[in-house]
């Protein structure tokens, strides 16, 4: 069964913090022109997810489109999936990147 494309962007929307994003944070590199999954074209996206793009033990990670990845991806967190918002044509991580410095523990 298909998954509705809005309740999969409603499902992304809430890892999206309400601050503005940081032009200075962290962004992918590189164009992404279509879903790795599902070929969505990625022009008119709001959120992009970097993970697991299938179900396996030990799956390919690809780009993909919140459809693709509430399917695959649904959790976001470091080491499971990050969450891109597109701001004009740049990527911009807003959930799952690495935890803060100070949480480190060595």
């Amino acid at each position: 069964m298909p998954i509705d494309h809005a309740v999969a962007q409603a499902h992304f929307a809430t890892y999206d913090p309400a601050a503005p994003i940081s032009k200075a944070g962290p962004v992918w590199c590189g164009p992404i022109e279509n879903c790795d999954v599902c070929s969505r074209p990625m022009a008119s996206e709001t959120y992009m997810i970097d993970g697991p793009s299938e179900a396996s033990v030990n799956p390919r990670w690809g780009n993909l489109c919140v459809s693709c990845a509430l399917k695959h991806s649904a959790v976001i967190g470091w080491g499971k999936a990050q969450l891109y918002k597109r701001l004009d044509s740049t990527w911009h991580l807003i959930a799952g990147g690495p935890p803060p410095e100070e949480d480190y523990s060595f």
